[in-house]
């Protein structure tokens, strides 16, 4: 784990390239890399924006800054630097700590949410032809969460199933759980056998 420490408007730069590099290049991994990009300081210091990243590493330690980055990228927020700097995306950061801190909870209260919708698991995994899955368009009605989906797959490999569908939308969501998958790791401990009994417990009732 990246100890958190002060930043300086240069180390915020690098750090957000690092994450968007992550989140859109297959072959870069941000914890292989220790968050570090080939960018050199003064391709920085003539960027107009700079002034941004200035504010940013004087407002965040390194981890929560990572976690800023984090949690609006997952969101769907706009990725400009410029436009992380509403009070908004403080919001969404701060959403996504509840959830983290309550991640059992979410899941619980997300399967739940599934099994009301359909009773059995797999009906709600599978693609439909001209349907997407239940989880997936339940994830676009913010109904359940991207924590959920990637412990979901984590448990039983659906992800596999929609990579091979041929619809781009949910080729694309599998490649971000895949890219979020170890900054969630990263943030709590996985207990798979307790997530497990979850779905289990709820679906058995069923």
């Amino acid at each position: 784990m990246i100890m958190s420490e002060n930043m300086s408007a240069f180390d915020a730069y690098r750090t957000y390239l690092a994450v968007q590099q992550h989140f859109t290049r297959k072959n870069y991994n941000f914890f292989k890399y220790n968050g570090k990009v080939k960018v050199s300081e003064e391709t920085f210091l003539g960027r107009k924006d700079r002034y941004f990243f200035e504010k940013l590493a004087r407002k965040f330690k390194h981890d929560d800054y990572v976690d800023f980055i984090v949690s609006n990228y997952v969101s769907g927020s706009d990725h400009w630097i410029g436009n992380l700097m509403s009070g908004e995306n403080l919001i969404t950061m701060k959403k996504w700590k509840a959830r983290i801190d309550s991640l059992t909870y979410t899941f619980k209260e997300d399967m739940i949410y599934l099994n009301d919708q359909e009773e059995k698991l797999d009906p709600s995994l599978n693609p439909l032809q001209g349907m997407h899955p239940l989880l997936y368009r339940a994830w676009l009605r913010q109904k359940v969460s991207l924590e959920t989906m990637v412990i979901l797959d984590d448990l039983v490999g659906y992800g596999k199933v929609w990579d091979k569908h041929g619809d781009k939308m949910l080729k694309d969501h599998v490649f971000l759980m895949e890219k979020y998958r170890p900054f969630l790791n990263n943030s709590v401990q996985m207990d798979r056998t307790k997530f497990r009994k979850i779905v289990l417990d709820i679906y058995a009732g069923s």
